[in-house]
């Protein structure tokens, strides 16, 4: 199972992900209320984190379990003055965390099964993507038609068009999580969406 509960102007997109009595969650940053009770019974075994902006993870401190984040990002959860914390006070801190260092192709197990780790640097040093079988959580880094930022701290347009045609060799089965605004398939990604219609003819993909 696959949960979505859709973001607002202020936070992102989050998503649960369900096997047997098992959950992660996808960027949590808000409606506490809500993931709960999508979570019901199950036991939470993780957070997986895409990136280290406050709008992806204002709700991480308030579950006992292991929080996935990628190396080059680990630090930026507390530098509050590029993480967007720098208006108001952070939710959490250090020592109320358990980190998980990740990068690119580790695995986190999820009931019999695994979640894949692709790195996707660009949006920041440290920006991942989470694939889970036809499933494909992509943060800030890719959009329905279009891209993350890259002018923000640690941000990359060069990593960012890398990660991105990279992100396109996947299956056209593959759907689409983004952090922010509607769903999509890799499908129409690669029909419709003009930043990487524009990279892929520059770098000779298509």
């Amino acid at each position: 199972m696959v949960k979505t509960i859709f973001g607002n102007e202020q936070y992102a997109n989050e998503f649960i992900i369900c096997r047997f009595d098992q959950c992660v969650i996808i960027d949590p940053s808000h409606d506490l209320e809500k993931i709960i009770s999508v979570i019901d019974q199950r036991k939470v075994v993780g957070i997986l984190i895409t990136h280290a902006h406050q709008d992806h993870v204002d709700l991480i401190g308030h579950f006992e379990c292991p929080i996935y984040i990628h190396e080059d990002d680990a630090h930026l959860l507390f530098e509050d003055r590029y993480n967007g914390y720098d208006q108001y006070k952070r939710p959490y801190t250090r020592k109320s965390l358990d980190l998980k260092l990740i990068n690119h192709k580790s695995k986190i197990k999820l009931a019999d099964g695994f979640i894949e780790v692709l790195h996707t640097p660009g949006h920041t040093k440290g920006s991942v993507c989470y694939l889970y079988q036809n499933h494909l959580f992509t943060g800030d880094t890719l959009f329905k038609d279009a891209v993350g930022r890259h002018d923000l701290y640690s941000g990359s347009l060069k990593e960012l068009k890398h990660s991105v045609l990279e992100a396109m060799t996947l299956s056209n089965q593959i759907k689409i999580y983004p952090g922010h605004d509607e769903l999509t398939t890799m499908r129409e990604e690669k029909r419709n969406n003009p930043f990487y219609l524009k990279w892929a003819k520059q770098f000779n993909k298509l």
